[in-house]
């Protein structure tokens, strides 16, 4: 018991002192980017903070503010929900069948393998500019889920699998209590980071789209009017949305493996 809650303490004091350190390395980039940003004396190069922050306030106060940033989220739901489901089939359909694995592995790397803004030049070729980002989106994140599930399925124990077919288990329980819990077990840990990837991806495609609303819209137009604060201030826009997704990830990993507890 006593060394029990020797360790829970010690975790508890090294957590603390991880959180000083990254809390002291962010003060100590803000004063050097501060710092740097007075010494320049040109915002078109590097803004301060404070006209960062009074971009940010412009920012949130124009009626498209939402509109935009519920735009790219919607475009990122979407391409990953549909890059989910297809990597659940399709991984499925693979671990069945090792020729439609064989078949899939070639187009798998590919799209794996192709420059991020190569997609979006085809992507704005081949499809409309609203729906490009959404297809961009896709294509990153599909290879990672797809890989994910298909791995989950045959890293499952053969002696486990054998002992089922012997015990003459049902398909619903192997389904339910076997196949299902390994392909969640695997895509927990990666679904906020993927997603967020998925995300960054999505406004890159709305960079170079110009859609009607979205987040890289407005980044794009921030750059033409030569307004660096207003591209600093989208930049924490996103970091601030991706320390939400963090957080969210955190939340549902606990969740998943609390037995390890």
């Amino acid at each position: 018991m006593k060394k029990f809650i020797f360790l829970n303490n010690k975790e508890n004091k090294e957590d603390l002192i991880s959180k000083i350190e990254i809390t002291l390395s962010c003060v100590i980039l803000l004063f050097l980017w501060q710092i740097i940003a007075i010494k320049l004396n040109n915002n078109i190069f590097l803004p301060t903070i404070g006209e960062v922050i009074k971009s940010m306030m412009e920012i949130s106060t124009q009626e498209r503010f939402y509109l935009d940033i519920t735009a790219s989220m919607a475009r990122c739901i979407f391409s990953f929900v549909f890059a989910i489901l297809f990597a659940f089939i399709l991984g499925v359909l693979a671990y069945i069948s090792r020729v439609f694995r064989n078949l899939l592995k070639p187009i798998s790397a590919l799209v794996s393998s192709i420059p991020t803004m190569v997609l979006v030049v085809l992507a704005l070729i081949w499809f409309e500019k609203d729906n490009a980002p959404f297809v961009v989106g896709f294509a990153i994140v599909f290879p990672i889920l797809y890989d994910s599930v298909l791995s989950a399925l045959l890293n499952i124990d053969r002696n486990l699998i054998e002992m089922l077919s012997l015990y003459k288990i049902n398909t619903k329980d192997k389904i339910l209590k076997v196949y299902l819990p390994s392909i969640k077990f695997q895509l927990v840990p990666i679904l906020v980071s993927t997603f967020s990837l998925a995300l960054k991806v999505v406004i890159a495609g709305e960079v170079h789209g110009q859609p009607t609303y979205g987040i890289g819209t407005m980044i794009q137009i921030e750059k033409i009017n030569f307004n660096t604060p207003g591209i600093f201030a989208w930049i924490i826009i996103i970091i601030l949305i991706s320390i939400i997704l963090e957080i969210v990830q955190r939340i549902l990993v606990r969740r998943t493996f609390i037995w390890k507890r």
